[in-house]
């Protein structure tokens, strides 16, 4: 085999994130292959317990390696914090730190492996979101306090945040239509409303 298509294989286990034990086990593995490096990330939980599919991890693995700038499995808490907001946390900067603390060992500086990212994503998506998180959620984008907010911008706090599939977020929004005969409404830019305290009320029920 010529050297340009040898493939040599090392394991990196050495962290500069402190708060992370010393003797963690390595979160990458890097290799060379046609002269050029190939980081790969190793996976050590079960995708499917999590109920995240390829599509979804290659999705997931393709944001986190966008923001693992020094390429070794682990972000610090400002690069989580940049995909948090990615991945639809307007309060990114202030969340950041609790999403940490739920998943990560690192206690200290708040820093998350590859792994504990994936498993805070599937916990957000598996946890049925409560009255006052919702509310919370959709007062940030009511900037002028009218009690409502564009559908678009409900439809992908649905999606993004909570994990809702479009046609369970189709269905929800019949149902408010049903059940508000003149909402969604229209606001001064023409965008189509919703009264989010009607909403959030109706998903209790």
């Amino acid at each position: 085999m010529s050297k340009d298509i040898q493939d040599t294989s090392n394991v990196i286990g050495d962290s500069v994130h402190k708060g992370r034990p010393k003797d963690e086990e390595p979160h990458i593995k890097r290799s060379v292959k046609r002269k050029k490096e190939i980081i790969e990330y190793l996976v050590k939980v079960d995708l499917k317990k999590l109920g995240i599919d390829e599509n979804m991890f290659e999705e997931l693995q393709a944001l986190f390696k966008m923001f693992d700038l020094d390429s070794d499995g682990v972000l610090s808490l400002a690069e989580f914090q940049k995909v948090l907001s990615l991945l639809g946390h307007s309060d990114a900067d202030g969340y950041a730190q609790v999403a940490a603390s739920n998943v990560s060992v690192d206690k200290k500086f708040y820093s998350v492996s590859f792994n504990e990212y994936l498993t805070m994503v599937s916990r957000q998506r598996t946890t049925e979101p409560d009255e006052g998180s919702l509310m919370e959620v959709f007062k940030m984008f009511d900037k002028e306090g009218t009690g409502k907010i564009p559908e678009i911008q409900l439809r992908k706090i649905l999606s993004k945040k909570f994990g809702e599939e479009s046609s369970e977020i189709d269905e929800m929004m019949a149902e408010y239509g049903r059940l508000h005969v003149s909402s969604p409404q229209d606001d001064k830019e023409g965008e189509r409303c919703v009264e989010y305290k009607q909403f959030v009320e109706m998903l209790q029920m």
